[in-house]
This record gives structure tokens, C-alpha cells and sequence, in this order.
């Protein structure tokens, strides 16, 4: 299963990453091309410990849910509305400039094992607590998500 702790995933990711043009239309949803490279960094900032959001999760979101997901269930387009921590006018960074806000992602995906650090689990605000290798998974499987949203 595709990782952002897999080197190949990893440069897939970066090549997709690097495509990004402030001009990507949205194909579905409410951000713009920038605010979801933000967007995806702040999730990948809940992984490392940089960026914390309580947990809102039920028995059901953190054991059949987080499973499925985590095997590859596709993501809902435009269906599910983020954590306010993640989100643009809300919680979420705020923009810089467009290639700036794009290099910090690309560097944080580059480095993800090493930010990661050694603790066992960290908490997602839905999934609860997840290992390394599932926030690698999960990682992956969001700016999959995202990337796709903007014809990537």
C-alpha cells in the first residue's frame, strides 16, 4: 500500500507535487489550488505533533472507519468537511506566496519519516490514535486526494 514512507511513493508524490500551478481548477469542493497545498501541510503538521486538533471521533470513526480508509477506501468528494484546525479563514496557516506555501509541503513530505520522530502514536482528530506507518498511509492517501481535486 502507497506510503510517504515508501521512497518510490514519495517521488511520485513530489513529481505530482511540483506540477501544481496556481491555475489548477478545482473539480470539486470549496478551496483553491493554494489553499489546498496549505491545507495538506497542515494535515502533515498533525502528524509530526506541530499542529494539534481535539479529538471528535466516535468507537465506529476510530476502528471500522480509520480500517477502511487506511486500505485504500476512496475518500468522498467534497462530502466531508474538515477540522477547523485544517481549515482556510478558520484554524488553518495562513498563505504566503504560492511556490513558498508549495515548497514547504514538498519538504515536509521529503523529510516525513525523519519530522515523524520516534513517538509511537500520535492522535488524528477522527481516526484517534495512529503509528507511523498509518500516518505515512494516511499522508499519502490525503494529498492523493487533494492532488486529484486539482487534475493532478
Amino acid at each position: 500500500m502507497k506510503s510517504l514512507l515508501n521512497p518510490v511513493d514519495k517521488s511520485e508524490m513530489l513529481q505530482r507535487i511540483a506540477e501544481v500551478t496556481p491555475k489548477d481548477p478545482s473539480l470539486w469542493g470549496k478551496m483553491n489550488v493554494h489553499e489546498m497545498l496549505v491545507h495538506a501541510a497542515d494535515q502533515v503538521r498533525l502528524s509530526f505533533g506541530e499542529k494539534r486538533s481535539p479529538y471528535r471521533g466516535t468507537m465506529m470513526t476510530s476502528t471500522f472507519v480509520k480500517f477502511l480508509i487506511l486500505l485504500g477506501m476512496p475518500i468522498p468528494k467534497g462530502k466531508i468537511e474538515t477540522t477547523d484546525e485544517l481549515k482556510q479563514g478558520v484554524g488553518g496557516t495562513k498563505l504566503t506566496a504560492f511556490e513558498l506555501d508549495k515548497g514547504i509541503l514538498a519538504d515536509m513530505v521529503t523529510n516525513f519519516e525523519t519530522r515523524y520522530g520516534n513517538e509511537e502514536f500520535r492522535k488524528h482528530p477522527v481516526f484517534g490514535d495512529l503509528d507511523k506507518q498509518q500516518w505515512g498511509r494516511l499522508a499519502y492517501l490525503h494529498l492523493n486526494h487533494h492532488l486529484k481535486q486539482f487534475g493532478r
